[in-house]
């Protein structure tokens, strides 16, 4: 789909009420889910399916595989199994092998929608994340991958870490500013803490106002950190005005952890009656 036709979309479902709902697939199976439940919109990068084989998403932040790589291989399982959704593919900004500007073009020529920056310098933090700032490997880079797809008329999901990032990503062009405050909590491979709710709603509302700020048109929506059930991500909506709610873990993996235990569960509590009459 062309950048305007997903800005129509999605436009439309503000124009109800509805908060957006965006997620992650990182196999065709959820993909297909998703796409038959009327999600807004679907996100395929290279921490997917690290998470949908029982790993930690962090994976894909470490250096076991190809992520601009695996991102492409994912066209060919995403989307498929959801063509009446529009599918964002992950750039990692960076990679000193494909650059960005031509990526681009790979990707939408695989059939992907739109573009987000990930993975993402800016879960990093410390001199590590002041080294690859200062080597053209970080954040920097994402904002001008967001500011090029601008250019290019694509469809762009920002995520953002802090009010400068999201007023950066928001100044690019970024149609969508992905608030991320975290690695999601939560079933066998989440973060084991995250920050309060309450502070997790402190940090997206400053990220929203600055993004606001620089363009007063962009749609913001809360991920990461405690948002991890509805009734959580609720609570942001009643205190934030964001414009709805991004899921990675929360819409792929943990419904999936829950369904298994709950239905394996119930298969045990099956009686077996005709051996007892016997």
């Amino acid at each position: 789909m062309s950048r305007a036709e997903v800005r129509s979309r999605l436009q439309a479902r503000i124009d109800t009420g509805q908060p957006l709902v965006l997620g992650g697939a990182g196999v065709g199976l959820i993909a297909k889910a998703a796409d038959r439940a009327g999600i807004d919109v679907l996100m395929a990068y290279n921490t997917g399916p690290f998470r949908m084989d029982g790993h930690g998403s962090l994976s894909g932040y470490l250096a076991y595989g190809d992520s601009n790589g695996i991102t492409i291989g994912l066209a060919g399982q995403v989307l498929p199994a959801a063509p009446n959704t529009p599918v964002v593919g992950g750039i990692g900004a960076a990679d000193p092998y494909r650059p960005f500007d031509r990526l681009i073009s790979e990707y939408i020529d695989l059939g992907y929608s739109g573009i987000t920056n990930v993975p993402t310098a800016g879960i990093y933090d410390g001199s590590f994340r002041a080294h690859i700032d200062a080597t053209n490997l970080g954040y920097p880079r994402e904002v001008a991958l967001i500011a090029e797809c601008d250019r290019r008329d694509v469809f762009t999901v920002a995520y953002a870490f802090n009010p400068d990032e999201a007023a950066a990503m928001a100044q690019a062009g970024a149609d969508i500013i992905g608030a991320h405050v975290g690695l999601t909590v939560g079933g066998y491979i989440g973060a084991q803490d995250a920050m309060s709710i309450d502070e997790a709603c402190d940090r997206i509302a400053a990220m929203t106002e600055a993004a606001r700020r620089e363009n007063p048109g962009v749609w913001v929506v809360a991920h990461g950190g405690p948002f991890d059930v509805p009734e959580n991500v609720q609570t942001v909506y009643d205190r934030v005005d964001v414009d709805g709610f991004l899921g990675a873990s929360s819409i792929e993996r943990l419904p999936v952890e829950r369904a298994v235990r709950e239905t394996i569960d119930q298969f045990r509590d099956l009686k077996l009656g005709a051996r007892v009459k016997a």
